[in-house]
């Protein structure tokens, strides 16, 4: 720290160790504020001297005649006199080949001049066919770059004149229309003609009244509408909510469909293991029987085994057939449940909302219900053979002839089990199967589309009341636009009415010198409304008093950036060997010691300037107190940058600051808007220009603050500090050598 104290102690007694030194450093301070001030004074009021501009007007119009009405105008003498009374430009009147040899000569900027059928073509557009008039506007480009921009606003300014006075010109001709008859009318003429007039008034004025009663009645039924709407919004969701419990009811239909589904595809399974069972049972049980029979005489013991073995065989199928039929009669007790119920619906269109026919599921209930029948014969069947079995096996060891007939008779058992086992699988595989397959995938497709309906509602749900809602605020505000429009037509209808009352009142009297006065007034008003009908209410949002005021914040910033290139133009960056030895000084002492003389004497300058700007030339400013901070920051920022690029890199380093101030005086947007600057480079720079914030935070100041804006600005401006330090620093050290070499060869060229 004392190295540091130490080399900026020197520095100071250095500045005012003699005279030369401390006019150097006075000169430093108060040059660039002789900048920011001759261009802000420059740009005090540029368009308030624009009287000066020479600009020759000439009119060789030969003017217009009406062929039914004796009305003569003159379009071109019209103008011309407007434009000899004004003020804004120097509008001089001379003839045609004055005016383009003075625009040639330079004496004039620019020429206006009237052609002789300018009128004619103008009102040519009162016939079948129209020409349109021409304006012969000259101009001297080459005079000044400026001044073509300001005559050019003078030819829009003509031309708006011209639409004006035209347009109030034929409104005045066709009201006229009513002046002209009326002094060409005798009274009784006259008083018949005004009597018709009124009548019409009298009309027209009744048809206003009603029209805007009309109006008003359609208004207070879009109120109510906006009202309806606004209920409905919520009412529609509660009737579309009972919509959607219909689809809730359909999903619980379609699960109770899913379990008869569930049950019928249980039963299929246990009809066809069932049934494939006791086919290769009774084959089993037919041999049991040939061979207990073979060997009834011999092993009377080993025959009774047998028939006993088949006769249990035959009751674990009876014991297979009464799960079969349990399984049938679950199924078949659900098919008819749910046909019962169908049968006793309210709605006969309910099962083409689903898919599943009552058809179908009768046919399906018929089906199980027959197979169920079927099945129980079978058991019968098969219980009677497990009797015959066991009642075969008692016998074994009787006579012959019975042991035969018993046989006999167990094989006719068999072969009746057997038949019944083929029957019932032919009516399962032929008609129960294919039907109970048939309703499943049905009852399926049942359960889908249940769940589509639901989703489906849901959708219109949501959609009814986004629409009902953005439908209300549309009525509101056809409603606010309709009120308007009866208020209108009301006043409009109220004119009428005094001018029926006024003409009744005359006609009533027999004053014809009152109806002549009400029907020729009037028609220079109604040519300048129809002339001009809108006029333009501006509204400024940070109003600026002044064209100084608004160039202010560019010309300052840029002054500042000066004021940082003459101080590193005119003192040395890098100290002397000397006054490194006397401070002892490091390099980083002896860098920020010098940058501290940088630093106070922008800081002067940049006081300087902004002062002046405020109390000299009495810019606008809202903020002074941040005006001089937005500055000081500036200041500060532009001389770190200046100086580190000037230790760093030299005379180099001088170059490029100038190079960076002017890309930023074109590419800041101080004077055009950014949008308007060429695309590519100087829009994609922009953002990163240290002019735009210093700008941007000094308008901020000077004309309102929006939100934070000042400080965002002001904290961005100083982010330029960390580059500009870390450049000084610690990336300087590297080149410093290369520096001193450069610098080395050229004072050897003995030029620079």
């Amino acid at each position: 720290m004392r190295p540091f104290l130490a080399f900026v102690k020197r520095d100071a007694k250095h500045v005012f160790a003699n005279v030369i030194s401390l006019v150097v450093v006075v000169g430093m301070v108060v040059v660039p504020s002789f900048y920011a001030w001759f261009n802000i004074a420059g740009s005090w009021d540029p368009y308030g001297n624009t009287k000066n501009l020479k600009v020759a007007v000439a009119n060789s119009d030969a003017g217009y005649t009406g062929d039914l009405i004796p009305v003569t105008l003159n379009m071109g003498e019209r103008i011309t006199s407007s434009l000899a009374e004004s003020t804004s430009i120097g509008y001089t009147v001379t003839t045609e080949e004055q005016a383009v040899e003075g625009v040639q000569s330079g004496e004039y900027y620019a020429a206006i001049v009237f052609p002789a059928d300018f009128t004619t073509n103008m009102m040519s557009v009162l016939s079948s066919s129209s020409t349109k008039p021409t304006v012969l506007f000259y101009q001297n480009e080459k005079a000044n770059p400026i001044a073509r921009i300001v005559t050019n606003k003078a030819s829009t300014a003509v031309q708006q004149d011209i639409d004006q006075s035209f347009a109030e010109s034929v409104t005045n001709v066709g009201a006229g229309v009513l002046d002209e008859l009326t002094s060409y009318l005798d009274d009784d003429k006259l008083v018949e003609f005004t009597d018709k007039l009124n009548g019409a008034v009298a009309d027209a004025q009744a048809s206003l009244t009603d029209t805007a009663a009309n109006t008003r009645s359609f208004a207070g039924i879009l109120d109510s509408t906006t009202a309806l709407l606004g209920n409905g919004a919520s009412g529609a969701s509660d009737s579309v909510s009972a919509t959607a419990g219909v689809g809730a009811a359909l999903r619980d239909t379609a699960g109770n469909v899913r379990t008869l589904g569930d049950a019928v595809n249980g039963a299929t399974d246990s009809v066809n293991s069932a049934l494939e069972r006791s086919q290769a049972s009774m084959d089993d049980v037919k041999t049991s029987i040939d061979a207990a029979f073979d060997q009834a005489g011999s092993a009377a013991g080993s025959s009774k085994t047998a028939l006993e073995s088949a006769a249990s065989a035959v009751d674990d199928q009876i014991a297979e057939l009464d799960k079969l039929l349990a399984a049938l009669g679950d199924s078949d007790t659900l098919a008819r449940t749910w046909y019962e119920s169908w049968d006793n619906g309210a709605d006969p269109g309910f099962s083409g909302q689903v898919g599943v026919s009552r058809d179908d599921v009768y046919t399906a209930y018929a089906t199980i219900d027959g197979l169920n029948s079927s099945v129980t014969s079978l058991r019968a069947s098969l219980q009677g053979l497990s009797d015959g079995l066991r009642k075969s096996a008692g016998d074994i060891g009787g006579a012959g002839s019975d042991a035969a007939t018993s046989k006999r008779r167990l094989e006719e058992l068999v072969d009746a089990a057997e038949g019944g086992i083929t029957q019932v699988r032919g009516d399962f595989e032929g008609d129960l199967k294919d039907s109970l397959t048939s309703l499943a995938r049905k009852i399926d497709t049942a359960a889908t589309d249940a769940d589509a309906i639901g989703s489906s509602i849901q959708m219109t749900l949501d959609s009814v009341n986004g629409t009902a809602a953005a439908a209300a605020g549309d009525l509101a505000s056809a409603r606010d636009g309709i009120t308007t429009a009866a208020d209108s037509l009301d006043a409009a209808a109220a004119r009428l009415g005094e001018l029926n009352g006024s003409l009744s009142d005359a006609l009533a009297s027999g004053d014809m010198d009152t109806i002549r006065a009400i029907l020729s007034s009037g028609s220079a008003a109604l040519g300048d409304f129809i002339s001009e009908p809108v006029s333009v209410d501006r509204q400024a949002i940070y109003p600026i008093e002044n064209n100084g005021s608004a160039m202010a914040p560019f010309y300052t910033t840029l002054a500042i950036w000066i004021g940082g290139v003459v101080l590193a133009a005119l003192v040395r960056c890098n100290p002397s060997e000397e006054a490194v030895r006397e401070t002892g000084a490091k390099p980083r002492h002896s860098y920020l010691g010098r940058l501290v003389f940088f630093v106070v004497v922008g800081f002067a300058q940049s006081l300087l300037i902004l002062l002046g700007d405020l109390f000299f030339l009495g810019v606008q400013c809202a903020h002074p107190a941040l005006f001089v901070l937005a500055g000081l920051t500036a200041s500060l920022v532009f001389v770190n940058v200046i100086y580190a690029l000037t230790a760093s890199f030299g005379d180099v380093g001088k170059a490029i600051a100038v190079v960076l101030m002017v890309m930023q005086v074109a590419g800041s947007g101080g004077t055009f808007p950014v949008q308007m600057l060429p695309e590519g480079f100087f829009q994609a720079a922009y953002p990163f220009l240290p002019f735009v914030h210093s700008e941007n935070a000094m308008r901020a100041a000077m004309f309102g603050i929006y939100g934070g804006d000042f400080w965002v600005e002001l904290a961005t401006l100083v982010a330029y500090l960390a580059p500009a330090l870390l450049l000084g620093l610690v990336l300087r050290k590297p080149v410093v050598r290369l520096n001193e070499w450069g610098e080395k060869k050229l004072e050897s060229t003995k030029l620079m």
